[in-house]
C-alpha cells in the first residue's frame, strides 16, 4: 500500500547507519524519518525515493505488509528512475538570476561526486560551530554540476519558473525531469538563485533550507504537500529572524504530527510545538523559546529579556499564526532551570481570566496543568514515549523515585501494575500525583498505590533494609537538590543512585534511569553506566537503549537535553 507522507526539515528519509554504527555509537534505532513513522505506526515503510535532509515536502514510501509490496516498490522506484513521475518544488532566495537567464529555462547538466572541501563559500566563514557541522566533512565526497560534454554528458533536466517576489526574496518552481542528489539544489545555484539556508551550495543562512517538495503525480496518485507559512505569505519574511526561526520549529513538528495521522497514529494532545535551539542555520537568536501546547492552553517559554513594546506585539502575531486562542508567556532567565524549580517567574497571559488549572490529554491518559505553581506545567512532555513504553510494557511492582506528578504513576497504574509506589520529597507534588490518579480513573486510597513523602535516596536505603523489590524502579532526579539529607548533585552521586535502585529492583527487573542535566552528554551517561554495570559484582547489569523519544523534541543526531537508558538486572 503507498503512503504519502511529510518530511520535515532536519532528518534524513532513512537511517544511513548500520546496527554496528548504531551499537556503537549508542544512537537510535529509529534514527531516519520512515524508521520512527514505522517504529510508531507499527508497519514496515520502504522508500521508493528520498528527500534531502533540509528538503520539507511530499515523501512517498510503500507498506511492506502488503502482498503487493515488492511489486509496488519496483514499480515505482522504476518511475522515479525513467522520469515518469512528475515532481515539483518550491525554492525561495534573495538573489538575482545571471544575465541571461529567464523564468521557463530548463537547465541541463552532468552531476557527479567528487571528494573536496566544505568550505568553498564565502558564507562558511561566518558559520555558528553547528552550522559548521552540518557540512560535508573536508574527506567526504560532494556532488557538483558541470556542463554536458562528449566525456560526461547531460544527466540532469531542470525547468525553473518564476513565481512571485516579495522585497528581496522571490519563491521559485522547480520541475526536474531527472532525480539526481541535489539536483534542484545544484542547478538553482548554477543560475544564481541558490536556495536560502542551502549553505554548501552558496545560499544565504536562513533559519531552514528554503526548499519544499510540493506535489508528485503518477498515474493515478496525485499528492501533496502544504508549503511552509513564509513561502505562502512572502511577508513573513521580514519579521525577525528570530521569528522566521520559532515558524521553522513550529513547522517541522507539524509535519511529523501530519505524517503519524497519515498513519493512522493517534497523537497526543499535549506536545512541544516549538523549540528553537534544533534550528542550526539561524544566527544566534535575541530570544530562545519554547512552546508547549497543553490541551487548549499554550504555554511559551521565553529565554531572554521581555520588552512588552517590542516582544508582546510578536508573541501575538505567532499565536495567531500558530493558530493559539490561549496562552501565556513564562519569561525564564535561564536555560537550564532546575525541573520542580519555583517563584521568580514573570507571566504575561493571553486574556486576564486565563484559566489558572485544566486538564488535557497525553494520548489516553489525563492530566492536570497549571500555571501557578512554578516554572513547569505539570508533565515533562520529552518523557511521554517512556511513559507509553511502561503503558505498554505492564510491569507488575513499580517504584517511581523523584515522581513530581506522578505521570510514570499513572501509566503504570493504567498498564494494570498490581504495586505502585510514588516517591516525592514535596507533598503539594504527591496530592497533584493523586489528582491525576483521579482524572484517569483511578482511586489513589487503593491499597496498591502508595505516595510517600521523603527524599528518594532514603526511601531506596529504607526499602532496601526491609528487602522490598520492583520490577520496575523509574529515576528522573534533579540534576541538584537540597534537602535536609543534604545535596544532591547528579555528576558526583550518580553511581551512588543507581547501586541504590539497583539493589532494590528483582531479578530479572528493569531500572529506567533519565537526566536533563545539560553538561552530561548521552555519550558521557552511557560510559558512566556502562562502567558501573562492569564494576557491579553481585548482579548482572546490561545496559540498553531506552524507547526512541518522539519527534516533537529533539530530532535524531542533535544532541538531547533528557537522556534516558535502561538497566536490565539479574542475578550473576
Amino acid at each position: 500500500m503507498l503512503r504519502i507522507l511529510d518530511k520535515p526539515a532536519g532528518i534524513t528519509t532513512h537511517t544511513s547507519l548500520s546496527e554496528s554504527e548504531r551499537v556503537r555509537l549508542f544512537n537510535e534505532p529509529y534514527d531516519g524519518f520512515l524508521e520512527h513513522i514505522s517504529m510508531r505506526a507499527g508497519r514496515t515503510l520502504s522508500p521508493v525515493h528520498r528527500l534531502d535532509v533540509g528538503t520539507t515536502g511530499v515523501l512517498l514510501a510503500v507498506d511492506t505488509s502488503h502482498t503487493d509490496a515488492e511489486k509496488q516498490i519496483r514499480e515505482l522506484g522504476s518511475a522515479f528512475e525513467t522520469g515518469a513521475v512528475q515532481k515539483t518544488y518550491l525554492f525561495l532566495t534573495d538573489r538575482k538570476p545571471k544575465s541571461g537567464f529567464k523564468s521557463g529555462n530548463v537547465i541541463e547538466s552532468h552531476i557527479t561526486r567528487i571528494k573536496a572541501s566544505a568550505q568553498t563559500h564565502d558564507q562558511t566563514r561566518e558559520l555558528k560551530p553547528t552550522q559548521k557541522s552540518l557540512l560535508p566533512a573536508r574527506t567526504e565526497t560532494r556532488y557538483v554540476s558541470n556542463f554536458p560534454s562528449e566525456k560526461e554528458p547531460g544527466n540532469a533536466v531542470t525547468r525553473i519558473e518564476f513565481v512571485r517576489s516579495h522585497g528581496r526574496y522571490s519563491l521559485w518552481r522547480a520541475l526536474p525531469k531527472t532525480g539526481k542528489p541535489h539536483q534542484v539544489r545544484l542547478h538553482a545555484e548554477s543560475v544564481g538563485l541558490s536556495i536560502l539556508g542551502d549553505i554548501e551550495h552558496g545560499g544565504s543562512p536562513f533559519p531552514a533550507m528554503a526548499l519544499h517538495a510540493s506535489e508528485l503525480r503518477y498515474d493515478s496518485v496525485h499528492a501533496t504537500s502544504p508549503p511552509p507559512l513564509w513561502f505562502s505569505d512572502l511577508s513573513l519574511l521580514d519579521e525577525s529572524t528570530d521569528f522566521i526561526t520559532w515558524l521553522a520549529a513550529l513547522d517541522r513538528r507539524r509535519r511529523v504530527e501530519h505524517s503519524l495521522q497519515q498513519m493512522q497514529v493517534a497523537t497526543s494532545l499535549t506536545y512541544r510545538a516549538i523549540q528553537t535551539e534544533d534550528s542550526s542555520f539561524a544566527p544566534p537568536l535575541d530570544v530562545d523559546l519554547r512552546a508547549d501546547v497543553l490541551g487548549e492552553i499554550t504555554q511559551i517559554h521565553w529565554y531572554g529579556e521581555w520588552r512588552e513594546s517590542r516582544d508582546l506585539p510578536q508573541v501575538k502575531k505567532l499565536a495567531s499564526t500558530a493558530g493559539w486562542s490561549d496562552w501565556y508567556v513564562q519569561v525564564r532567565s535561564n536555560r537550564g532551570g532546575t525541573k520542580g524549580e519555583t517563584g521568580g517567574e514573570e507571566l504575561i497571559l493571553s486574556r486576564d481570566d486565563l484559566p489558572s488549572r485544566w486538564t488535557a490529554s497525553e494520548e489516553a491518559l489525563k492530566f492536570e496543568f497549571r500555571r501557578d505553581s512554578g516554572l513547569s506545567s505539570g508533565l515533562f512532555l520529552d518523557q511521554r514515549a517512556n511513559r507509553r513504553w511502561v503503558l505498554d510494557s505492564k510491569f507488575t511492582r513499580v517504584l517511581n523515585l523523584f515522581c513530581y506528578t506522578g505521570g510514570f504513576s499513572v501509566a503504570a497504574a493504567k498498564s494494570g501494575a498490581e504495586k505502585i509506589v510514588s516517591v516525592d520529597l514535596s507533598k503539594t507534588f504527591l496530592e497533584w500525583t493523586k489528582t491525576n490518579f483521579v482524572l484517569n480513573d483511578l482511586d489513589p486510597v487503593d491499597s496498591r498505590y502508595e505516595f510517600r513523602a521523603m527524599d528518594a535516596r532514603e526511601y531506596l536505603k529504607w526499602a532496601a533494609k526491609k528487602g522490598l523489590q520492583f520490577d520496575l524502579v523509574v529515576c528522573d532526579p534533579p540534576s541538584f537538590s537540597r534537602s535536609d539529607k543534604g545535596i544532591f548533585k547528579i555528576e558526583k552521586d550518580l553511581e551512588d543512585l543507581l547501586r541504590s535502585c539497583v539493589e532494590v529492583t528483582a531479578p530479572g527487573g528493569r531500572v529506567l534511569f533519565s537526566t536533563n542535566f545539560e553538561l552530561m552528554k548521552l555519550t558521557d551517561l552511557v560510559r558512566r553506566v556502562t562502567d558501573f554495570a562492569r564494576g557491579f559484582s553481585s548482579r548482572k547489569l546490561i545496559v540498553e537503549r531506552s524507547v526512541s523519544p518522539d519527534l516533537d523534541f529533539e530530532f535524531p543526531r542533535e544532541p538531547r537535553r533528557m537522556k534516558s537508558l535502561v538497566i536490565n538486572v539479574d542475578t550473576v
